[in-house]
């Protein structure tokens, strides 16, 4: 196992720098909207110019790059908003996992069991209003479910704050729960839209399970069918979905671009707009930088999760113990 996580944990560092050269190469062909007109007196400008390499070719500016990120924790200078954007980027992580963090915690478990009691009562009552509800919440897109719900929360009914938007960690100081209010409606509808592909799939995987043999041989040792399903069905329905879980805390980092522009989230979503809009290169590749290791590192993360759901499985070893 530990030979195994060394190999993909290599492999990722190699996959990371090649691609991370990449970004680095077709990000500075790109022509330079910010750089001061001729006869144009910009100072601050010339010093980060330099100080970066940029008269240099690229491939030693990314020697350069590499070496200020090593040295001074440096990712590059922004020229609209006159600072490091490291601080710009990772400044906003708090609260795009703030925005994000509740409603995936009670979406995972709110799934879960609306899968389960959907596979226990299945072509009943309960699973047919449940497979209803999955279907109508999966045909609407998350964003129109956020579109509509303002509209009728904030602007007609004027249940929450108008316009909609999501406190910053900074204002709970403030006012804790007027702040706190803010997250109210877009956790409803972050949560509306997670349920609907769990509960159908852990419908989908519990009851195939719940026809398995070594569910009548549990249920023929004298467990009920709930203990059957809780202690053996669904531990193994589980399994295909536990690198779904790992990677859901992953992608909290990343955060939802749609999401954060509806409700004004002042997080990781809007300073990818700003810098994609503004042409703030710096930022927008520390952007793509972010995004490329969160991927890669969820990839790594899915792959181990599968032991911790079933100690049998031993990855790489090329058989099951």
């Amino acid at each position: 196992m530990l030979r195994y996580f060394l190999k993909r944990l290599g492999l990722m560092l190699v996959t990371f720098v090649l691609v991370v050269f990449l970004f680095f190469l077709f990000v500075h062909l790109l022509p330079d909207f910010h750089k001061p007109p001729i006869n144009g007196d910009d100072a601050n400008y010339w010093i980060q110019y330099y100080r970066e390499g940029r008269d240099k070719p690229i491939p030693i500016q990314f020697f350069i790059w590499v070496r200020n990120i090593i040295q001074t924790g440096s990712f590059g200078y922004s020229q609209t908003q006159r600072m490091d954007v490291s601080h710009i980027m990772f400044s906003k992580i708090p609260t795009t996992i703030m925005f994000q963090l509740v409603p995936y915690l009670i979406t995972v478990p709110l799934g879960i069991f609306l899968g389960v009691v959907a596979a226990l009562h299945k072509n009943k009552l309960a699973d047919n209003v449940i497979s209803i509800g999955v279907m109508v919440l999966i045909s609407v897109p998350t964003f129109v479910v956020a579109v509509l719900a303002q509209l009728y929360f904030a602007w007609r009914l004027h249940w929450v704050p108008t316009p909609p938007f999501v406190a910053t960690p900074s204002e709970f100081a403030n006012d804790f729960w007027g702040s706190l209010a803010t997250y109210i409606l877009p956790s409803i509808v972050m949560i509306l839209g997670g349920i609907a592909g769990w509960a159908r799939s852990i419908r989908a995987e519990l009851t195939e399970q719940l026809t398995q043999d070594y569910m009548l041989l549990a249920r023929s040792k004298g467990l009920s069918q709930r203990q059957a399903t809780f202690r053996h069905g669904l531990k193994n329905a589980l399994v295909p979905f536990a690198p779904a879980i790992f990677l859901g805390f992953l992608s909290l980092l990343s955060g939802s671009i749609i999401l954060e522009r509806i409700f004004r989230v002042d997080g990781v979503g809007k300073v990818y707009l700003y810098a994609f809009n503004n042409k703030d290169y710096p930022l927008l590749l520390l952007n793509m930088i972010f995004y490329e290791f969160i991927g890669l590192l969820a990839s790594i993360f899915a792959d181990l999760s599968y032991t911790l759901m079933d100690p049998r499985m031993r990855i790489g070893s090329g058989k099951s113990s």
